[in-house]
């Protein structure tokens, strides 16, 4: 028999933090159970909200609990949601004993065993080309990923590089096989798997255009066009989605399944199996059911383990800041690791850039709701940067160079900077727009470059009205001034005291940077002085940021076919690696031009599905 869980039956509303905004629903309770769960806000049709909403609401009326999983890749998104439902049957005066009691039974999950030639664990960038490609390849494929729609680096990236793709050659822009070779090396001092890197080379414009012929649309942009200053004038490298990571690696499912590919959303992979040493399948569970996977061929390609703190931890030191993919834990890597692949971790981490703290753009958000984004654009200049000792750390031009500052970044203590200037820089914008700060763009005026990153547009076009917009910050950060992001002083010590950095360093640090500035040469850090912005007219401010981790890059050791590898450097049999759980394509940093990491993805998941294919329907 039921019991009664409120006098008081009818609709209430309730609201959480989402990851960067309130999330508002309402509950409808009835004297006995909750009755339903709806959104406030309106979502996008099937985007990663809408699903993770309509799955934690699902979850919640079912089990007639809030104690329930949050949505893989959503969490944020589902601990807002109960959250808010919390709040909501709070209002209703909910007893929650007896909502307990109340409670749908656990029935156990069913049981249920498939066969493939090849199973892919993952479906980012990697994985849904290993999928689409074994495939095309002949073979009978099963792609499994623990989130509920597309999502990871892949679908947020803006592009991946290449060296010889048709528009490359249509453009006549190849691009040296040499130099991109001396990139890598450069950025890894030898710290990688040198055949494995030719090979990716090699493969690069092959798998722009295969991208493109699938669905996946593509297009060569200049490099620099993305804000990367200092990349101005380099070659080309960068095939840029005009769709949006999302809509591509959608489409590219949609290939995979129109032509007999089997996907199966919302199932993690949790163990390889394997017959004495040979990989012969993997156990994948979802919230309602268990997959017994047969499979002649495995490719791992699950994204590494930036949203694992405790592997960060034990690999990467004690201080890492998370990835922006949260569901990528390590999954595959430790399954992997379990069937006898080596470990391969060598602090390789996609350190780009710089971001704010979840904390703090929840507290920002609270304050002025989505206007605290323009606040990075106070980041895009060579101005004073220090880190959370007061010190200046590094050379300021190096700002826009994004793999290269965001590794600076990393290497300071609590992984945090603070962005440093003056109230005349804030004059010069409002009269003129930040492009009387620096001109980012303006070299495309009459040649427009366009692509999609993070899913919104990088339009030459656009940015250059943008850039030229007279915009008043001063109001906006004197919100923010409430909150453990911006820090604003009449006087230096003022400001240093706010920041809570010590005083004479900070005094130091600015007195040094407008000396540099003054007379052309910096004895410190060697910046670029012409780009150097001063520090003299009071009120002065800060801005603090933190390291950016895109996600970590590696762990398993392979070869240039995506084989992995025994600590004996022999074939784990029937198991491939791809895209960030792979090592060897990286040293300590991330290659310094546009689309490495994506192409990376992309190419060896490209790679390992032929392998597979080919070797499975061959009985190798």
């Amino acid at each position: 028999m039921t019991k009664k869980i409120t006098a008081n039956p009818g609709k209430y509303t309730g609201s959480g933090q989402g990851k960067e905004s309130q999330i508002n629903l309402e509950v409808e309770v009835d004297t006995d159970k909750i009755v339903n769960v709806k959104p406030l806000d309106k979502y996008a049709p099937d985007s990663l909200a809408d699903n993770a909403f309509k799955k934690m609401a699902q979850k919640i009326v079912d089990q007639q609990s809030v104690d329930v999983d949050v949505v893989s890749g959503a969490s944020e998104t589902s601990r807002g949601i109960i959250a808010g439902v919390k709040e909501a049957l709070d209002k209703a005066g909910v007893d929650y004993d007896a909502l307990k009691e109340n409670g749908g039974q656990n029935t156990g999950k069913k049981e249920e065993t498939i066969d493939v030639d090849v199973a892919v664990v993952g479906a980012g960038g990697a994985g849904v080309a290993a999928a689409l490609a074994a495939r095309q390849h002949g073979a009978s494929v099963a792609l499994f990923e623990k989130t509920i729609s597309p999502l990871g680096a892949s679908t947020f990236a803006g592009g991946m590089f290449a060296g010889d793709s048709q528009q490359q050659k249509d453009q006549d822009a190849v691009v040296s096989k040499k130099w991109l070779y001396d990139e890598y090396m450069d950025a890894s001092q030898g710290y990688m798997n040198s055949i494995l890197v030719r090979r990716i080379i090699d493969e690069s414009g092959k798998t722009v255009d295969w991208l493109n012929e699938n669905g996946a649309i593509m297009k060569l942009v200049d490099a620099g066009t993305g804000g990367s200053y200092d990349h101005i004038g380099m070659p080309a490298t960068l095939h840029g989605y005009q769709e949006g990571g999302t809509k591509a690696v959608t489409k590219l499912i949609e290939k995979f399944k129109s032509i007999g590919g089997k996907m199966y959303f919302g199932f993690a992979g949790k163990k390889l199996l394997q017959d004495d040493d040979k990989v012969v399948g993997l156990i994948a569970e979802s919230d309602e059911e268990t997959l017994h996977v047969n499979a002649k061929k495995v490719v791992i390609a699950t994204g590494g383990f930036g949203g694992n703190p405790e592997m960060r931890k034990e690999y990467l030191g004690d201080v890492s800041t998370q990835g922006q993919v949260l569901q990528n834990t390590g999954d595959g890597l430790n399954m992997a690791w379990d069937a006898g692949t080596a470990h391969h971790i060598n602090g390789s981490t996609h350190y780009f850039w710089q971001t704010f703290s979840n904390k703090d753009i929840g507290d920002m958000a609270k304050l002025v709701g989505p206007n605290w984004m323009p606040v990075n654009a106070l980041a895009d200049f060579p101005n004073l940067r220090v880190n959370n000792r007061g010190q200046r750390y590094a050379s300021e031009t190096h700002a826009l160079d994004f793999a290269v500052h965001g590794a600076e970044l990393s290497e300071q203590p609590q992984q945090t900077e603070f962005v440093v200037f003056d109230q005349a820089m804030l004059d010069k914008i409002k009269e003129g727009g930040t492009v009387a700060i620096e001109d980012h763009y303006g070299k495309w005026k009459n040649h427009r470059q366009f692509y999609m990153e993070f899913n919104y547009p990088t339009d030459t076009e656009e940015n250059i009205k943008h850039e030229h917009e007279k915009t008043d910050f001063t109001a906006l950060l004197n919100k923010l001034a409430a909150t453990n992001v911006v820090f604003i002083g009449n006087t230096i010590a003022e400001l240093a005291e706010k920041m809570g950095v010590n005083k004479e360093n900070l005094q130091k640090a600015v007195e040094q940077y407008n000396d540099a500035k003054k007379k052309g040469e910096d004895d410190l850090f060697f910046s670029d002085t012409k780009r150097m912005i001063p520090v003299e007219n009071g009120p002065f401010y800060a801005v603090k940021f933190i390291a950016r981790n895109l996600g970590t890059l590696g762990g398993a050791t392979i070869d240039e076919k995506m084989h992995a590898l025994t600590p004996k450097g022999e074939p784990v049999p029937n198991l491939y690696v791809a895209g960030a759980d792979a090592s060897g394509m990286y040293g300590k940093a991330y290659v310094d031009f546009e689309g490495g990491t994506l192409g990376f993805a992309y190419i060896s998941g490209r790679l390992a599905g032929i392998d597979a294919a080919e070797t499975a329907k061959a009985g190798k």
